[in-house]
């Protein structure tokens, strides 16, 4: 996702009636530009939540980033943003220092949470204050505007044994030298291997691995935002990234798997393992272990993502076509040092309302303890998650699926179907425009 359109929209009964000339929409307009932003749509609005709901309801699917100018203490945006998403507004305490108390939806989160005027969000929706505008766009939304126009880079680092043949071989990669360099150290050639697709680095890795095979020493990617990621002051990145070290400080890295299929949510948390691993156990080479409980009729795009992370994370994949019980009690008796299994599980999937980060399976299971990192993550922690941060995710996602069961059970979210005007044509919205979390399974357990 490149974000390139923006909508403007004030809400303003002042400026709407003429009685309040707008002087924040030009330095909006010229401050996005800088920074390669479009705007391409400009409202004012009276202060109505109907009115603003309606509004933002259409802009969020038309445009990239909606951003919301309010009047200072008006709650009709934030009522609005809870319509949008069916959540009710709840009091949140943002620091000591500020006196009061922020009312927004659950699912929605700050920039700037220890200022005095910090900017609500949910997903790609920003609001600002009129009397504030220049302070909380320079301050805070700038910045995190510029990382999500900046666009994906992946790299891999593979180190190869130099011997006779290796420059040879080499040669035969030309078609890839756009993403590769080269470089040689104490014996050793390091191949760095870059590309904005995904997909085409992970080609050009696997052709690497054939032609070069065991004369590649070992592999790692080169991300610097794993740092930064590790550093987050977001609550629930901290307090899932913590879970992790936890299970691994308890069990040991080689004593735990993740449950992996594929679907957004466990590819979020591969990411966060992979990122602990690399930053608390430099020195650990070992594949992370996967488990993929594959069903009979899988999608085909679903199975070529888990390849390719494969390659591209050195995951050690285990795929067994059984029910999760049965899956479980085969992995555990082929690997009996297991003790841990990390899950992508969150709050809001079936039976999950009562499960806690640590949990151990029912008595009637095979004993393992289920680790649930990112249990409190709302569906737009996810996205913001993957989008943010540049992490490959499955492609039908950007098809309008929500969800991902099986081929026979799973069609495109009906909330995501949209009449685009420009086209004249029906269209699906990638899952990451849907604003209510309680649709997100709307396209599962259907016959198709």
């Amino acid at each position: 996702m490149m974000v390139v359109s923006v909508a403007l929209l004030f809400v303003s009964y002042q400026i709407l009636k003429g009685k309040k000339e707008n002087k924040r929409c030009k330095f909006l307009i010229d401050q996005l530009h800088t920074i390669n932003y479009q705007v391409e749509k400009l409202l004012v609005v009276d202060e109505n939540v109907n009115i603003v709901t309606s509004e933002l309801d259409d802009l969020s699917k038309q445009y990239d980033v909606v951003i919301i100018v309010r009047e200072s203490n008006n709650e009709v945006v934030v009522k609005a943003l809870s319509n949008l998403c069916c959540e009710n507004c709840k009091s949140r305490t943002i620091e000591h220092h500020l006196n009061g108390i922020c009312e927004m939806p659950p699912a929605a989160k700050l920039l700037g949470v220890n200022s005095s005027h910090p900017v609500i969000y949910l997903q790609r929706i920003f609001v600002l204050e009129y009397d504030n505008v220049e302070l909380q766009f320079s301050e805070y939304l700038k910045d995190h505007l510029q990382h999500y126009e900046r666009g994906s880079n992946y790299m891999k680092v593979l180190n190869i044994q130099v011997n006779g043949n290796t420059e040879g071989i080499l040669e035969k990669l030309q078609m890839y030298k756009s993403i590769i360099q080269l470089e040689h150290f104490q014996g050793v050639l390091k191949a760095i291997i870059s590309n904005q697709n995904f997909q085409h680095l992970v080609e050009c890795e696997k052709l690497l691995r054939h032609e070069l095979g065991d004369n590649i020493i070992s592999s790692y990617e080169e991300n610097d935002v794993l740092r930064r990621i590790y550093d987050s002051r977001e609550r629930h990145i901290h307090q899932s990234i913590e879970g992790i070290k936890k299970c691994l400080s308890m069990y040991g890295p080689e004593n735990v798997f993740l449950s992996f299929n594929g679907g957004k949510d466990c590819t979020v948390l591969l990411h966060l393992v992979h990122l602990v691993l690399r930053i608390n156990y430099p020195d650990y080479k070992s594949p992370i272990f996967c488990l993929y409980v594959k069903s009979k009729e899988a999608f085909s795009e679903q199975d070529e993502f888990i390849s390719q992370c494969q390659i591209f994370y050195n995951l050690d994949m285990m795929t067994v076509s059984l029910g999760m019980k049965e899956a479980l009690d085969r992995v555990l008796k082929m690997k009996p040092n297991l003790k841990a299994g990390f899950m992508g599980t969150r709050r809001t999937d079936p039976f999950s309302a009562d499960l806690k980060v640590f949990q151990m399976t029912d008595p009637d299971w095979p004993q393992v303890m289920r680790v649930n990192p990112i249990l409190e993550w709302h569906y737009s922690d996810i996205w913001d998650y993957l989008l943010f941060y540049k992490v490959p995710y499955c492609k039908l996602y950007d098809m309008g699926f929500t969800s991902l069961g099986n081929a026979t059970n799973t069609i495109r979210n009906p909330s995501l179907l949209y009449r685009d005007a420009k086209l004249m044509k029906d269209v699906y919205l990638p899952a990451y425009k849907m604003m209510n979390e309680s649709e997100e399974r709307s396209g599962r357990n259907v016959k198709t």
